[in-house]
């Protein structure tokens, strides 16, 4: 062990020096490029600075692993004028980027987790541009980053940056030319570094699932003087050449996403300003920061969008696309300087215009669920501001119908997604909205009255929460993974309903109870078909009702434990009337009384029904996520292979159970029966806490998630106090049913035999 820990530790003492030498050694080919082309413009440049160049670069390249990124490395830096070196200094800019983009994609696959972190961090940005859903997906343990799934998502992602920074470097340009800033060698190096960010690299290409495409644009021939209308229409010209070789990220369904995205963004900035400033002072900085956030996003779409409305919307690009980027900009300079409410309003409704009335874009909701993942993380994220908001001002109960309506947003179309993939994240997210794990919950800190700092550190758990959720749901499944997922949700809800429908049933063999067992049999083909109607209305009726999900979901449990409680009393007086004795059980009155009449027959057709029903509702919710995710084939796969893996099971515990001794199974049934039930009230009183029918005071201890899955415990002194009470019922039950047994029998039993033929003794004569 000493050994191991000791070349352990020399490894990672090995391992930080290099990721810090590679880091320097980057910045330092970035810093002698910068220094390097100011030589180039003022025409000061000498052999020596691009022997330099060269020198930094190679020093690079013996820290690179990746074949690709090395063969990127420029060959050399000669040059024979200003402009040529200034060429020459832009591709290397260019190239840089690619370097680190091929060094972060391999560190990725090998699963060299903080190697693939500093390659990433050394990317450039666009101006706007949101690195949050890379870097929470290199959060992840090193399986899970290694996944091919993250490698298209990093991959997409450095892709879409560098499109978006070609872009902006041609917006600078044409800018610098037409207001006669512009130089040769200034023009030259942004020319060749908007060129060479345009040639992306074969394997980056391919590991975003892109074609791969060799076009190759000749630099333009722009007359002087530069500023001229002449040199303005070369470079434009060039440039839409360009912009037609760049890779397609987005399909029709993800522009339109975007655009409705776009427009949320704007309409939701002055809310967040609201809650945020008051009286030209930032009182609430997270609300704050939502605003700066949503108006740079939104700089960031328009960006995006830009070359879809070039080639769709022509002519409303062409006019209106400045005044939107000059609206965005003015929005983000009042937002910084804490204007008052008013004027954020004014700048916003503007920018709302030119979106609605120029583009046709509106901040409706419309399409398929996943198409609005982005759209319900910003509802949840609003409603949780607000919620804040509200709380800090001493509004709590309205605090708390907006935390549930975040909820409702969550749980309805993002935890729905999250738990096939990751059910720790999104039990533990779903948590950050109740009660919590380590730190306490939303509602538990709402129901205590909890101070500021305790409150806005609660929301920012839940906040962070739901960032790492909509980062995961970023990653594409593969088909084998979505079956897989299938096979298994399928085997776990059915399972659950197999064990108790096949104790049940086992237990009540004999001629006397086929009435009972054909209730339970149709209760549970009823529980089929009701899963089978909510899966095919589950796009229409049921989702128009999604927001009372977990309302209708506590509803269904307090049903389903009425419906136990009436069966554990049946199964006690099954235990203590059959089969201990028949003949005064026959000819009791009392006993009489306690065969299974219509009610019995009604609770145990419920029985069969909810048991069904109730793990059929929710895997009915779990096949239309992974149907959104994965398709209809792969789906079907695994549920072919869940329902033969039930059905086989299922036919083995009833085949085994028939050959056990009646009275014990019986006992099991009831024992069983009474488990159940003390789950079901477990969440039973957790749904109630979720919908805010009851408070929630936690405990302070952590509970596994097994806890509350199989005993149905929950860290909050509701969850642990309530539950237990059906075993107060069970107890009382179980002496009722004894004691009325006790007194039936007593009463059933003949009295004892009385001898009625007494013999008087004669008299004996008296001799004398």
């Amino acid at each position: 062990m000493k050994i191991r820990a000791l070349a352990s530790l020399l490894v990672l003492l090995a391992v930080v020096p290099a990721s810090a030498d590679v880091v320097a050694d980057f910045h330092d080919v970035q810093d002698r490029l910068d220094s390097a082309i100011l030589d180039a413009y003022d025409n000061s440049a000498t052999p020596q600075t691009g022997q330099d160049l060269a020198k930094a670069w190679a020093k690079l390249k013996s820290q690179m692993s990746d074949p690709a990124a090395q063969a990127l490395v420029p060959p050399d830096f000669a040059f024979s004028t200003p402009e040529q070196l200034a060429a020459k200094i832009g591709a290397s800019r260019a190239l840089l980027e690619h370097v680190a983009a091929l060094e972060m994609l391999a560190a990725q696959r090998d699963g060299r987790v903080q190697a693939a972190q500093s390659w990433r961090d050394m990317i450039t940005l666009p101006q706007f541009g949101n690195a949050d859903d890379g870097g929470l997906l290199l959060q992840m343990s090193a399986d899970q980053v290694r996944q091919p799934g993250v490698t298209t998502s990093l991959a997409k992602e450095e892709i879409g940056w560098q499109v978006a920074r070609a872009r902006q470097i041609a917006d600078e340009m044409q800018h610098a030319m037409s207001g006669g800033q512009a130089t040769g060698a200034y023009v030259q190096a942004k020319l060749a570094e908007i060129s060479i960010l345009a040639q992306f690299p074969k394997p980056l290409l391919a590991s975003a699932g892109l074609s791969v495409t060799e076009v190759t644009v000749a630099a333009p021939q722009i007359p002087e003087p530069l500023n001229s209308p002449e040199a303005e229409a070369a470079v434009a010209s060039w440039r839409e050449k360009i912009e037609s070789t760049l890779p397609n990220l987005l399909t029709p369904k993800d522009v339109t996403r975007l655009q409705r995205l776009l427009a949320r963004f704007v309409d939701v900035v002055p809310k967040e300003y609201r809650n945020g400033v008051q009286n030209s002072a930032v009182v609430i900085p997270l609300e704050y920061k939502e605003a700066v956030q949503f108006t740079e996003q939104a700089q960031s779409l328009v960006n995006e969008l830009a070359p879809v409305w070039r080639r769709d919307q022509h002519d409303s690009f062409v006019k209106h696309r400045d005044d939107l980027v000059a609206g965005l900009a003015t929005l983000h300079k009042q937002i910084d300087q804490i204007q008052d409410l008013p004027v954020i309003e004014k700048s916003a409704g503007a920018v709302t215009s030119i979106l609605s009335d120029d583009f046709g874009i509106s901040a409706r909701r419309a399409g398929e669920k996943g198409q609005i993942i982005e759209e319900t993380a910003l509802d949840v994220r609003t409603a949780l501001n607000d919620s804040l908001a509200a709380a800090k001002a001493g509004h709590w109960q309205e605090a708390e119908s907006l935390r549930l309506d975040a909820y409702t947003s969550f749980d309805s179309e993002i935890e729905i997604r999250v738990m096939p993939r990751n059910p720790t994240l999104a039990t533990k997210t779903e948590r950050s909205f109740i009660d919590g794990q380590a730190e306490p919950g939303i509602k538990a800190l709402l129901d205590a009255n909890a101070p500021i700092e305790k409150l806005t550190a609660g929301y920012e758990r839940a906040l962070k929460n739901l960032d790492e959720c909509v980062a995961l749901l970023n990653v594409s499944v593969s088909p084998a993974t979505i079956a897989f997922t299938t096979f298994t949700i399928l085997a776990r809800e059915g399972l659950e309903a197999i064990v108790i429908l096949a104790a049940l049933l086992a237990g009540l063999r004999g001629a006397e109870n086929i009435r009972v067992r054909r209730g339970i049999v149709q209760g549970a083909v009823l529980g089929i078909v009701a899963s089978g109607l909510t899966f095919w209305l589950s796009q229409t009726i049921v989702r128009s009702l999604m927001r009372f999900g977990e309302k209708l979901e506590a509803v269904v449990s307090v049903l389903a434990v009425i419906i136990l409680f009436i069966v554990t009393n049946w199964v006690f007086h099954k235990m203590y009337w059959v089969g201990w004795n028949a003949r005064l059980r026959d000819l009791s009155k009392s006993a009489k009384s306690v065969r299974s009449q219509g009610w019995e027959v009604l609770a145990l057709l419920g029985v069969g029904f909810l048991t069904v029903y109730r793990e059929g509702f929710e895997t009915t919710i779990f096949m239309q996520s992974l149907l959104l995710e994965g398709g209809t084939g792969s789906v079907l796969l695994g549920a072919l292979a869940g329902f033969a893996f039930i059905g086989a099971i299922g036919a083995l515990i009833l085949f085994f159970g028939a050959k056990l001794p009646y009275r014990k199974l019986l006992i099991f049934t009831g024992l069983l029966v009474v488990s159940i039930m003390v789950t079901f009230v477990g969440s039973a009183v957790r749904l109630f806490q979720t919908v805010g029918w009851l408070p929630v005071h936690p405990i302070g201890v952590t509970f596994p998630d097994w806890v509350g899955v199989w005993l149905g415990l929950y860290p909050s002194w509701e969850g642990v106090l309530i539950p237990p009470l059906a075993l107060v019922y069970v107890g009382g039950a179980w002496l009722y049913t004894k004691i009325a047994s006790a007194r039936a029998q007593a009463k059933a039993a003949p009295p004892p035999s009385v001898n009625r033929d007494v013999s008087v003794p004669k008299k004996t004569p008296v001799s004398v």
